[in-house]
């Protein structure tokens, strides 16, 4: 079944056992957005889980003068709307089909039925979960401690964490993200970006390589470790590349 084996690629089904992810597969639906189209609003009712079968959405929050923040930006074998799961509450976020875009949907009442079953389900999720809830902290300690250098480097980390590779030069991402895209997530004007990234480059922090960026291991050092002793342990200080 194709639901199993998507399943089998989601980070919040990997500790799941193969007739586990049947039972999972069996609760899903699939529905198709077109490009453009609204998934759902910021303040809707939250009682599914999507995980992207083809397609890109972006995860942003608007502002009441229309600014729109861009959060995330999700693509194939992703999920989003996983806390709808546990306690149904309204969406905290605007979701937006980039492009056309295939998913599975789990529905909440669907989900509970399960778990009531098989306890032992809920259990590996919320371990996933509680990962994903530490990710976010991070992503506040990045927009409110850090000075546009630092933020625009943490996005970069963030990125290449999630869709990057390790390499001797450090973490590369392919393909290179837009600066709208960098701008939208670190709440600041392309123009501001632009400069930062352009200070980066200068001081060896950020190189172009073909079709993507590289994070160079000093860097990574300075900007990710702390935050992955954060994730499991006690964390540690970090300053800014321009200090």
């Amino acid at each position: 079944m194709e639901g199993i084996s998507v399943l089998q690629q989601m980070p919040l089904f990997a500790e799941l056992g193969a007739a586990e992810l049947e039972i999972i597969a069996g609760a899903s639906r699939r529905k198709v957005y077109p490009k453009g189209s609204i998934i759902f609003y910021e303040g809707d009712r939250g009682d599914y889980l999507l995980l992207i079968l083809s397609g890109r959405v972006k995860v942003s929050l608007l502002g009441r003068d229309g600014k729109e923040t861009l959060i995330r930006s999700l693509g194939r074998h992703e999920f989003l709307g996983e806390i709808a799961l546990i306690d149904e509450s309204p969406r905290s976020a605007t979701v937006i089909a980039v492009e056309r875009t295939e998913v599975l949907e789990i529905a909440r009442e669907s989900f509970l039925k399960i778990v009531v079953k098989r306890p032992a389900i809920a259990l590996k999720i919320m371990t996933q979960l509680a990962r994903a809830l530490r990710r976010a902290t991070e992503q506040i300690r990045t927009l409110s401690m850090f000075d546009v250098h630092g933020r625009v480097l943490r996005c970069l980390l963030t990125i290449a964490q999630d869709k990057g590779q390790s390499a001797e030069t450090g973490m590369v991402i392919r393909p290179r993200p837009s600066i709208a895209e960098i701008a939208h997530m670190v709440g600041c004007e392309r123009e501001t970006v632009s400069r930062a990234l352009k200070t980066l480059r200068e001081i060896g922090y950020v190189k172009d390589v073909d079709r993507g960026l590289a994070v160079e291991p000093r860097a990574v050092r300075q900007y990710l470790l702390p935050t992955l002793q954060n994730l499991v342990g006690p964390a540690e200080h970090t300053v800014s590349p321009a200090s």
